[in-house]
């Protein structure tokens, strides 16, 4: 059998044996504050093209390319204003800026579009070994295509245990889900194109001005401006449906495997397969157990699970987006 990779503490010389494996061409499991990333050379198409391989990504999905520091990624991209004005006031943190490339980021990293989607973390991990290696890291989750994604060293081990080198243990992921993707293409117009813990409202504040929403789902077939804009991705082995709220969860019938999934504690008598995701219904929290708790009740083998859909405005917005792509169908 395979051997299962090695969860190792981000110890300085962990994070130094990582940072060799990179430089070897080798690809690894990292925290960020988003979710877990499998990172890999982003200058060098063999390394890029290990990442494909190992998630089973079509190459038609690009990958964001991570940088230690604004002025790291501006050797390889081209800045406008909006670039300027937003990589100011967000990074390092969960924004994710699509914007033109210079020849230097290979044609595999960005589905053959002449477009990069460029973030700078936050996740001191993550900070530590960008810091450590003279190019930066393509960095999708570091899960199978298609899969929810991991938010703990365990979730990767699991997932692609066989397939990599070694994950690097940064503890839960801070958000639990994906940045918030803008493109900056068009600086007339800059587009939404993924809900995520950074708002909509807030970066309309910070540039001042409307900001066009396109993060609806994709045409699978063709080349993808950002990453997690595909219809069906972010799925557990078990059929998701949706409802409306906790009340409207509460009225739904139960089986030995199927589970429900509130987003607060319920008030009233708890089934053996009744779950939620926060006490209280806070969204920051639903957002950060999300991930987690469903990879939870798929390794259960529940054959179904029910959630019930967040309040859609602020972060619900972006939890919305995620379960809507997980769910096989709407209740």
């Amino acid at each position: 059998m395979p051997a299962i990779c090695k969860t190792l503490e981000p110890s300085e010389q962990n994070i130094d044996f990582c940072a060799d494996l990179l430089r070897s061409g080798k690809v690894v499991g990292i925290p960020t504050e988003t979710v877990y990333g499998l990172a890999g050379n982003a200058l060098v198409e063999e390394s890029i093209r290990k990442i494909f391989t190992v998630k089973g990504r079509p190459l038609i999905d690009p990958l964001i390319v991570h940088f230690p520091t604004p002025s790291a990624a501006l050797e390889h991209i081209e800045a406008t204003e909006k670039f300027e004005e937003l990589a100011t006031r967000f990074w390092p943190g969960p924004m994710t800026l699509v914007v033109s490339k210079k020849p230097s980021i290979p044609d595999i990293a960005t589905a053959g579009l002449s477009s990069v989607a460029v973030r700078v973390p936050s996740h001191p991990v993550f900070q530590s070994l960008l810091e450590r290696l003279a190019f930066p890291l393509a960095a999708p989750s570091a899960n199978p295509f298609g899969y929810v994604s991991p938010t703990q060293a365990k979730h990767v081990q699991i997932t692609l245990g066989e397939r990599i080198s070694a994950v690097l243990d940064g503890g839960n992921s801070k958000h639990g889900l994906e940045s918030t993707i803008i493109d900056l293409r068009d600086p007339k117009v800059p587009t939404l194109l993924r809900h995520g813990p950074i708002t909509k409202r807030e970066i309309q504040h910070c540039l001042g001005r409307k900001v066009t929403d396109l993060t609806k789902s994709s045409k699978v077939g063709r080349a993808q401006t950002a990453p997690g804009m595909m219809t069906q991705h972010y799925s557990p082995n078990a059929s998701v449906h949706l409802v409306e709220d906790d009340s409207e969860l509460a009225k739904r019938s139960k089986t030995q495997r199927t589970a429900n999934i509130y987003l607060r504690k319920p008030v009233t008598t708890i089934d053996q397969h009744d779950y939620w995701f926060s006490e209280d219904g806070d969204l920051q929290m639903i957002a950060h157990n999300m991930f987690a708790l469903i990879q939870r009740l798929d390794q259960l083998n529940y054959t179904r699970i029910n959630i019930a859909k967040a309040p859609h405005s602020g972060i619900g917005k972006a939890i919305n987006d995620r379960l809507s792509r997980a769910a096989i169908e709407l209740l």
